[in-house]
């Protein structure tokens, strides 16, 4: 794989899972800002990191302003933590419990509590040229907008077998795409890896102090490693 910070005017750039690693995303951040790039964060940018609404505010900004760092575009994607908090402030007991024994942030629980529109508007997917940009995974074979149609979303934030191993096989259903960009299954090893028209970027920013982003237009990669303050 090739890693390169070089970004131009348009250049789309998905950032791996971020877990509330605010160091990492300001580092990373300081590559971007100015570039014109369109950002594409795939979710789960909240728990485990600590500090929650730091990059829950800073992306949320960048949603509404990109310009304001100078970038042209700025997505955020639902992932599993997202809907896993949704589920904690609106549904049951045993919603709140899940979340928190996977990393939830009880201290920031109620500063995060405002953001709860914002959350649940998020996006589950995006298409932009040739390349779907998801937190988990689709159905090999499968659109994933038939699949939300049906109520299964919680599926695609989750997802890890068959899509893994199959890949998104878009020619059975667009065939228009060529690559799935995603995060949410970081390798064992911390790195970033390829399947089948796809590539993962999720290289577990909470335990390797490695923040990872891939330019889709030119298939390269950069990272941003910082030792966190709180350890």
């Amino acid at each position: 794989m090739d890693y390169d910070d070089t970004i131009e005017l348009g250049d789309v750039v998905a950032v791996g899972d971020i877990h509330g690693r605010y160091d990492l995303l300001d580092g990373l951040m300081e590559k971007l800002q100015g570039t014109q790039a369109v950002v594409i964060f795939l979710g789960d940018i909240i728990d485990r990191g600590g500090r929650d609404i730091e990059v829950v505010e800073r992306v949320r900004k960048l949603t509404e302003d990109p310009e304001s760092e100078g970038l042209s575009g700025c997505f955020c994607l639902m992932g599993n933590h997202e809907d896993m908090f949704i589920n904690a402030v609106t549904g049951t007991g045993d919603d709140w419990g899940t979340w928190l024994h996977n990393g939830g942030n009880f201290e920031q629980y109620g500063e995060l509590q405002e953001h709860l529109d914002w959350f649940e508007e998020l996006p589950v997917y995006i298409t932009i040229g040739e390349t779907l940009f998801i937190h988990g995974g689709i159905w090999p074979g499968k659109d994933p907008f038939d699949t939300i149609n049906l109520g299964h979303t919680n599926t695609l934030l989750w997802m890890r077998e068959p899509f893994l191993s199959q890949g998104p096989l878009f020619e059975k259903w667009n065939p228009e795409l060529k690559e799935v960009v995603f995060g949410h299954t970081p390798a064992d090893d911390g790195k970033p890896y390829r399947i089948p028209q796809g590539i993962c970027i999720d290289t577990g920013a909470f335990f390797t102090n490695t923040l990872t982003a891939y330019n889709a237009t030119r298939s390269t990669l950069m990272q941003f490693t910082a030792v966190p303050s709180f350890v």
